[in-house]
């Protein structure tokens, strides 16, 4: 095999070398620091909801048309402006009968379209507002 032969080697001095890891930090930090990771924008719509007779699981039917369940101990925010969770909202629940209202309320409803695995497409709720 001659010289000419052998692929060429890529040379760089220890200060290219520094440049080069200074640059990618830098390129990377500004990523990592700029993206918005881990946020999902949602759709906001008002409509009706009302929790079902166990008091665990709602329905929410938006005015557009979009209709789903949720679970009852989703955020919620109150009409007072008081954001919950881990509890049913208190426009949908009586608590003195610990019961769910026997009708719906109007409310304003965070949620996002999600593409199962077998690719359907469904809504869901991420919060609830009292309105």
């Amino acid at each position: 095999m001659t010289r000419d032969m052998h692929p060429k080697r890529l040379s760089l001095t220890r200060t290219q070398l520094a440049l080069v890891t200074v640059v990618a930090a830098l390129v990377g930090g500004f990523v990592a620091t700029y993206l918005p990771f881990g946020t999902v924008p949602l759709r906001v719509a008002e409509g009706q909801a009302w929790l079902m007779a166990d008091g665990r699981v709602g329905s929410f039917q938006a005015d557009n048309g979009v209709t789903t369940a949720f679970s009852a101990d989703l955020v919620w925010t109150n009409a007072n402006g008081q954001t919950t969770a881990g509890v049913r909202p208190s426009c949908l629940w009586e608590t003195q009968a610990h019961a769910p209202l026997s009708r719906g309320a109007k409310v304003e409803a965070g949620y996002r379209w999600v593409k199962t695995p077998d690719g359907v497409s469904s809504p869901i709720v991420a919060w609830l507002k009292c309105l």
